[in-house]
């Protein structure tokens, strides 16, 4: 169990299927909302007149979030490796900003179209140069 969790939050290889991308991309986005609530309420400590420096409970919360980046990436590389496309390929999520910029709209639609693309589309049947099928199909 300990070491499944580590290999599908933490590692980039292998291959996930649908479900476990949509369950690890919901369950990841829990935790950083959960996580921005909880960095909300502590810094709520009444009004700040001198001091322009951030509370230390923004650094934390900034730390944390960050490092929440490594698992979005490590599930994003593996549901790639399902499509039999190389992980690198998730560096061109960096220039979602721009794109919604020059095409006027809010950031977060694209990103919201990624993940559902990746989350309908089935990934390429059988074995890979990534590894064997996540899903076991029926043969005829």
């Amino acid at each position: 169990m300990y070491s499944a969790f580590i290999w599908y939050f933490l590692s980039m290889k292998g291959r996930i299927g649908r479900q476990e991308f949509g369950l690890g991309l919901v369950g990841l986005v829990l935790i950083d909302m959960l996580v921005v609530r909880i960095g909300v309420k502590l810094s709520d400590g009444g009004p700040r007149y001198y001091d322009h420096s951030p509370p230390l409970e923004w650094s934390i919360l900034h730390s944390l979030l960050i490092a929440s980046l490594w698992p979005f990436a490590a599930i994003l590389v593996k549901r790639l490796h399902d499509f039999n496309i190389s992980g690198w390929w998730a560096l061109t999520i960096l220039a979602v900003p721009y794109l919604a910029q020059a095409l006027s709209i809010p950031y977060w639609i694209p990103y919201l179209l990624v993940a559902a693309t990746l989350s309908v589309l089935p990934g390429s049947p059988g074995d890979n140069r990534f590894g064997s099928d996540p899903l076991p199909r029926m043969s005829a």
